[in-house]
């Protein structure tokens, strides 16, 4: 919402913005109107900028956040805010990386995805609405090439050229012809 991020070509990031609850990453609180530079991230390969909360995946395919963790979409297994970056508890394989408002979705090389965080509408796609303070696998997804968040709501780009998503579905967010709240990834219809 109020914070950027940018990916820096030899793997680490600068954030600017707002800073209320430490999503630049910096060790502080204050908010910085020009980038800053903050230790603890190495190997970026992708960088995302949640509403309050900051992740980056890495070469290794591990990733790390920072930020708001109300929800646990930082996925160190805690809810504690963190102002500097902390590893995403068991995670492997992340090619991409995704931050909605309280939640946050990996792509992993084996064509899965991982989500953790707020799932009170099913936006993790593990089929339930349990909030998972480590990374959760998406039910039923296989070939994923990329991902993408909304506020509440994950979708997904398949290998075949198909999509599938899942979560809030009100104004039919996820494409199936329903406006019916999904916790399993759902294809989109009429799309090839």
């Amino acid at each position: 919402d109020d914070h950027t991020c940018a990916l820096l070509a030899f793997g680490t990031a600068r954030c600017w913005g707002d800073n209320s609850v430490g999503q630049l990453g910096d060790g502080t609180t204050t908010n910085r109107t020009a980038p800053v530079t903050f230790a603890g991230l190495a190997n970026a390969v992708a960088i995302t900028a949640g509403t309050a909360h900051t992740c980056a995946a890495r070469s290794d395919g591990t990733a790390r956040c920072w930020g708001l963790n109300s929800a646990g979409q930082l996925g160190d297994g805690t809810t504690t805010v963190r102002s500097t970056p902390v590893p995403v508890t068991g995670l492997t394989g992340s090619v991409a990386i995704t931050a909605g408002t309280f939640h946050t979705c990996a792509a992993r090389s084996d064509g899965t995805a991982g989500c953790w965080g707020d799932n009170s509408v099913g936006q993790l796609g593990d089929g339930t609405t349990t909030q998972r303070l480590t990374p959760v696998t998406v039910s039923g997804l296989t070939g994923t090439v990329a991902i993408s968040t909304g506020s509440s709501h994950t979708c997904a780009l398949l290998a075949n050229g198909t999509a599938k998503c899942w979560g809030l579905n009100s104004f039919g967010r996820l494409g199936d012809g329903t406006t019916t709240n999904r916790s399993t990834a759902v294809g989109v219809t009429g799309l090839s």
